[in-house]
């Protein structure tokens, strides 16, 4: 760390540096759901104009990690309960669609056998809390894109930004124990079953189970940083 800046800044261009270090302030909690985003204080914690600062926050809006208010102003996204049982609700739709689509195919097996691969990471120890995220979301995603539906696979992606925001608002002491191997190889194994119906309610029940759990920490006092 230089200067209070994470040595992952190091890399890329301004812009870019500026927009990783939000994020990772999001990520980590030192930017929690619902606060302001003080350019003034951020710029100068950065060194950087206001100008490079807004710009760097704009890919963070269009993921929807952070939201203006029509105002000129910036906060971090804070999702309702019910915002987040609807999103949890479209989640299960698309991926019940997935899972009962990729339990029909007769190469249902190598499919399951990547997304077996693709989990494996989940098992080390010591991830941070942002590498989790990070596995989680490729893992659906990739349970998406693998139906060869771009029709799918489109709109779950216009979901990435409230899911992340749905999980860091939870924090890692809430968060990092429902996003373990265990809870997403049940869904590989019941796609390699090749039964749908039995597929699309693992896939159901994950997603209900997430979704009451994450609501619930929305209504709960938030916790701080970790």
């Amino acid at each position: 760390m230089t200067n209070g800046v994470p040595t992952a800044l190091s890399r890329g261009t301004l812009r870019e540096r500026c927009t990783t270090y939000v994020r990772e302030q999001i990520i980590s909690g030192m930017l929690r759901p619902g606060e302001h985003i003080v350019e003034v204080n951020l710029s100068g914690e950065l060194g950087v104009s206001r100008g490079t600062l807004r710009e760097s926050l704009r890919p963070l809006e269009a993921e929807g990690l952070v939201v203006g208010d029509g105002r000129g102003h910036m906060h971090v996204r804070e999702l309702s309960p019910q915002e987040i049982r609807e999103v949890f609700e479209v989640r299960e739709t698309l991926e019940v669609l997935a899972a009962t689509k990729l339990a029909r195919r007769p190469d249902r097996h190598e499919t399951a056998a990547e997304l077996r691969e693709l989990l494996q990471p989940l098992n080390e120890a010591g991830l941070s809390f942002g590498r989790q995220i990070e596995l989680d979301l490729a893992f659906h995603a990739r349970l998406c894109r693998l139906t060869g539906s771009d029709t799918l696979n489109t709109v779950w992606g216009r979901l990435i930004g409230q899911i992340e925001m749905i999980i860091i608002a939870a924090g890692p002491a809430r968060a990092s124990g429902r996003m373990r191997y265990a809870d997403h190889i049940a869904i590989v194994d019941a796609i390699a079953t090749g039964d749908p119906a039995h597929a699309a309610s693992v896939v159901s029940a994950h997603m209900g189970d997430f979704s009451r759990r994450y609501a619930g920490d929305a209504r709960a006092t938030p916790l701080g940083p970790v």
